[in-house]
């Protein structure tokens, strides 16, 4: 007889119930009733004890109760409360619990103007940003002639890729041979030697500092440079 206290099963002609001692003389018997499908040969809480349960059939999900003792699981129970037996379940995850899980953190954005594949920081850009203020000239290296633009503050001409002008192909010129510096404060064109190791001849000669005028020749290693001035005020 099944015990509807505890929901054990009880040998036929049992007054009490093995497991809580509960009166059985008013309670049908095990063949009298079905359980999920399967009869009482085939499944009961005694069979499910000693592991004579169907293949596939998982009793510790179902209501006929406790895979260790027995006793009846209710939907929700992780444990079982007779035994403390662990509850195996089907139930599927919260809803909340799959957004968390397909969330993914995105990566930070960086704001900047992409150009091929490269991202450039706008502010930094407007940082770097000067005003033009002349040209450099040169036939030395081509017979078709190249510039190379001049900005307000120092440009630093040298061999080395670093330089605002890099001349990498004279072994001649060192890595940091010359510095023109344009101030808007007193419009000048100063240069300086940066202690190379040839020198710099300004319209032929050996100088080691000074102010450019306009279409002064510059010879730095085997390189000839035309210095050409912008004269801002005509913009003014």
């Amino acid at each position: 007889m099944r015990c509807k206290n505890c929901g054990w099963d009880n040998p036929a002609g049992n007054v009490r119930c093995e497991k809580c001692n509960a009166q059985l003389n008013e309670y049908q018997s095990d063949d009298q009733t079905s359980y999920f499908g399967h009869n009482a040969e085939e499944m009961n809480p005694r069979a499910t004890v000693a592991g004579l349960a169907p293949d596939g059939f998982a009793p510790s999900a179902t209501a006929l109760g406790c895979a260790a003792c027995g006793y009846p699981i209710r939907p929700g129970d992780t444990v079982c409360p007779m035994c403390g037996h662990a509850v195996v379940t089907t139930a599927k995850p919260i809803e909340s619990d799959l957004k968390q899980e397909i969330e993914v953190e995105k990566p930070e954005r960086k704001i900047g103007t992409i150009i091929q594949g490269a991202t450039y920081d706008k502010e930094k850009a407007d940082l770097e940003r000067k005003k033009l203020t002349g040209f450099l000239v040169s036939y030395s290296r081509t017979a078709n002639g190249e510039f190379f633009p001049l900005y307000e503050g120092k440009n630093v001409i040298g061999r080395a890729a670093s330089s605002n002008i890099s001349f990498q192909g004279d072994s001649a010129i060192s890595d940091r041979h010359l510095s023109i510096l344009y101030r808007a404060v007193d419009r000048k064109f100063k240069f300086k030697d940066e202690q190379s190791s040839n020198g710099t001849f300004i319209n032929g000669q050996l100088v080691d500092e000074g102010e450019l005028k306009n279409f002064d020749m510059i010879r730095i290693g085997a390189t000839n440079l035309l210095f050409i001035e912008i004269p801002l005020s005509s913009f003014e």
